[in-house]
């Protein structure tokens, strides 16, 4: 997840999968149905780190850090590109020419 709009997704998500209510959530974590309801879709600029801990836990889960995967690089480039020549339905497809 790289945004809050896609945190709040996810927590909807789970909220969802439990046959959980907005209301009966946000009662069990302490928050109003109109906070949760925003967060889940995307409408808070901001939340706070103790109320996400306390959805997450009502919920059965926690917080855990992955490596963010690395940025595209040439060699990402070059390799798709030759993937792609592979593929029979991309023969027709133009080729860009890489400038070194």
């Amino acid at each position: 997840m790289d945004s809050l709009y896609s945190l709040g997704r996810a927590v909807a998500q789970l909220r969802q999968e439990r046959g959980m209510t907005q209301k009966q959530l946000a009662a069990l974590c302490g928050l109003g149905q109109s906070t949760l309801a925003r967060f889940e879709t995307g409408g808070v600029a901001e939340f706070g780190s103790r109320k996400l801990l306390r959805l997450l836990e009502v919920l059965g889960h926690e917080l855990t850090f992955t490596p963010k995967s690395s940025s595209f690089t040439l060699d990402d480039a070059l390799a798709e590109r030759q993937r792609l020549a592979r593929e029979p339905d991309n023969a027709d497809v133009p080729r860009r020419r890489m400038s070194r």
